[in-house]
Formats: structure tokens, sequence, C-alpha cells
């Protein structure tokens, strides 16, 4: 059993690697026509599957960067159209992110795209063996703690 599950830690570890890698997201990006820097693309994803308000301190907190830095990514994200800052409800003197209708199309650009590598990578497999490897990752992540998973829509709008 040992040796299954330390073939599956390096599957886990080459995905993460090769998933979360700035030049794949690049790549992606480049593939759909935006024109971002490579790490503000999860800034998009986080946005664009927000299900509730997120002011620039929890994207900051949530991404594991500084304030400052995110301040940079923001501003031209904002220079690009994607987002745009909105008041927030519950407190007029707060501010949350939003994306825009560019930025929703990019969001869902980029989901299309994520999508198409998943189904091109697993075209071999049944729907009850994909739902058996979800359903796995989905305990695995749980087990792992930090941020909830990204709510995806649940088919390209």
């Amino acid at each position: 059993m040992r040796d299954i599950e330390r073939q599956m830690l390096s599957a886990f570890a080459t995905v993460a690697r090769q998933w979360g890698a700035v030049p794949i997201d690049g790549h992606i990006a480049e593939r759909i026509g935006l024109d971002i820097e490579d790490s503000e693309i999860r800034i998009i994803y986080m946005l664009g599957a927000r299900t509730r308000e997120l002011r620039p301190g929890d994207v900051a907190e949530e991404l594991g960067v500084t304030r400052p830095t995110l301040s940079k990514s923001l501003t031209r994200l904002r220079n690009a159209s994607l987002i745009e800052s909105a008041v927030a409800q519950e407190d007029k003197r707060s501010i949350y992110l939003r994306l825009t209708a560019a930025g929703k199309d990019a969001y869902q650009r980029l989901i299309d795209m994520g999508t198409g590598l998943v189904r091109a990578a697993n075209d071999d497999l049944t729907k009850d063996e994909m739902r058996t490897i979800r359903d796995f990752l989905d305990r695995f992540t749980e087990q792992l703690g930090g941020p909830a998973p990204l709510d995806l829509p649940p088919e390209a709008r």
C-alpha cells in the first residue's frame, strides 16, 4: 500500500507544480487572448468564483501576497478593464472587488480552457471513474485545510 501512496504523492506534487506554475498560467492566458501578467490570473479566478464580497485585503490574504504586491496587480487589472471596485453593501466605507463584463468574459474563457485541458486528459475515463477521482480530491483537499475550493460554474455560460 505504501508504494501506491508514494506514487499518489508524487502525482499530486507534479500536478500542483505544473498547474500552478506561472508559465502554465501565462500560456493559458496567451491562448485565450488575455494580455495580463501571469500571476494575475489567480485574481481573475478568485473574483470569478467568489460567493461573497471580497475586499482587497481578503484577496491578498487568500493569495498569500502583501497588500503592496496585490495593489500593483489590481492596478494593472483595472487598467485592463477586467476589474472594478464597488462600495460594500454592509459597510459603505469599505470597497470590494468585482469583475467587469470584460473580466467575466475573461474568467469564462479561463474556465473553458481549463475544463478543456481536464477533458482532454480524461477522455478515456468513464463518468463514474471521474466522479470517484473528484470525490477523492474533494476529501483530500478538505484534509489539507486552507481556503475553500473555488466554486466554478457547472456549465459554460
